[in-house]
């Protein structure tokens, strides 16, 4: 079933004529993402038409690196007048097919449909249910060749997802074409942190929102107000102080003392320091945990 999702990321649409429609999952938004969006920004411009990108969203999507709403302000951001959301959870299907197309027509009444095609073979279709569709109104659907590497090797969300699955933050930098975020509200942790004289933000993220090897990060942490401080960041299970602990991500800033319980914080991960420990002892812990930081400074003096 297709439908749309009501988005806070859209505005209105400028010029004349049925506009370009440049359609995806979009998750991660990453270089190859943007080629797609050019190649459709480009076709709009030769045309004359104006812009709009469709998100096409699984619900159930697990391991997710952008959220829905992510997706489609980054789409705002590299130039579309609009951008919406709808749900498409089979590529393969006839009547999902059609009930896609039947919204977008119903949203946008498109001149042209622009998607990737799977690599390797530009006849073959990302998205067959999508094509066939088009196909069969007579509409038109441009199909561009997925983003190579310089070794030609595909930038693909699931190839990101494998990097940051082993801490590789640069990789997945360089991929993405941004340093790789995770965005959520700060919430109440255990509070041992504070007690040992480093205390944390602890970030309450989506049950699908992916999240990198566990480990102990650099980053960069942006506040609610803008301000960016630098960061000593904790994934993973806390083994030192509690036997069966959940996964948690927690944000040591350094050179900041403030309260930001409620407020919504970024991390912006720069570079994978360590695996995460078991120490014989709290005071151990204390001894790494200034280690970390007297590296982060290092790395983070610019």
């Amino acid at each position: 079933m297709a439908g749309v999702h009501p988005s806070s990321a859209s505005s209105p649409l400028h010029g004349d004529g049925r506009p370009v429609v440049v359609l995806g999952e979009f998750d991660g938004f990453h270089l190859g993402h943007r080629q797609l969006v050019d190649a459709a920004a480009q076709l709009a411009r030769r045309q004359g038409r104006p812009i709009v990108g469709v998100v096409l969203d699984d619900p159930g999507a697990e391991r997710v690196l952008t959220s829905v709403e992510e997706r489609c302000w980054a789409l705002l951001a590299c130039g579309v007048g609009s951008a919406i959301a709808i749900t498409f959870t089979e590529p393969d299907d006839p009547a999902a097919g059609a009930q896609a197309v039947d919204e977008i027509v119903a949203r946008f009444d498109p001149g042209t449909i622009v998607a990737a095609c799977l690599p390797g073979n530009p006849d073959a279709a990302r998205y067959p249910a999508l094509r066939a569709e088009c196909e069969r109104r007579g509409m038109t659907m441009v199909e561009v060749p997925r983003w190579l590497n310089p070794d030609g090797s595909l930038i693909t969300t699931a190839r990101i997802r494998d990097a940051l699955a082993g801490g590789d933050v640069v990789r997945a930098t360089d991929w993405l074409g941004r340093r790789f975020s995770l965005t959520g509200t700060v919430v109440h942790g255990s509070g041992l942190g504070r007690t040992i004289g480093f205390p944390t933000a602890n970030l309450d993220l989506p049950a699908n929102q992916f999240v990198p090897m566990n480990g102990v990060y650099a980053a960069l942490v942006e506040l609610a107000d803008g301000d960016e401080r630098r960061a000593a960041v904790n994934i993973g299970v806390r083994p030192t102080v509690e036997e069966h602990g959940k996964l948690v991500v927690e944000a040591h800033l350094l050179d900041f003392d403030g309260d930001l319980y409620d407020q919504r914080i970024t991390v912006a991960f720069r570079r994978w320091l360590r695996d995460e420990h078991r120490f014989q002892s709290i005071d151990a812990l204390v001894t790494q945990l200034a280690t970390d930081i007297r590296q982060i400074r290092l790395l983070l003096r610019h």
